[in-house]
């Protein structure tokens, strides 16, 4: 084992001392881009964490908002359907109390009608019983009466006539 130390020392330190030159290199040249890469990144990433909180901040303020928003819409509906039904219950009142009225009018207006058919049913049935008790009286007095009579009574007649007329 000595003789491959021995053998190889020299090899080594060429090895070591290159990789010596190429960490010095390396850190001299390419450290400081990567630190700067890697210190971009780091502020790029807590520049978006920071833009992604302001957005999750401002969504949850919308969203209060929205939903305050939609309890005032809740509230006005609900308002809007109190007042469409008081307005639909008065309608309806007074839509049924105008049936009322019309209905009511409708009745007196028939019983008005009614009363007057029935008196005109009863001066036609009066007129027709007049008639009827003159044909009678007519042909009762015909049979019973004979011509002095008639004429008797046919001057009594036409004087009672003349004295209405001269009254007048």
């Amino acid at each position: 084992m000595n003789d491959f130390f021995s053998d190889n020392i020299v090899h080594f330190w060429w090895a070591v001392s290159a990789f010596v030159v190429f960490v010095l290199i390396f850190f001299k040249l390419g450290v400081k881009q990567i630190l700067a890469a890697v210190d971009a990144r780091d502020e790029k990433i807590a520049r978006e964490l920071k833009e992604s909180e302001d957005a999750y901040t401002k969504a949850k303020h919308v969203r209060a908002e929205l939903d305050a928003r939609m309890r005032g819409a809740e509230a006005e509906i609900a308002k809007l359907m109190a007042n469409s039904k008081r307005e639909a219950e008065a309608n309806k009142l007074q839509i049924v109390e105008q049936g009322r009225s019309e209905l009511d009018a409708m009745r007196n207006r028939a019983l008005r009608e009614i009363d007057a058919a029935r008196n005109t049913a009863l001066v036609q049935l009066r007129s027709q019983i007049a008639e009827i008790s003159v044909q009678v009286a007519e042909k009762i007095v015909r049979q019973q009466l004979d011509s002095a009579k008639q004429e008797q009574l046919v001057s009594a007649a036409i004087s009672a006539y003349e004295s209405v007329g001269k009254a007048t």
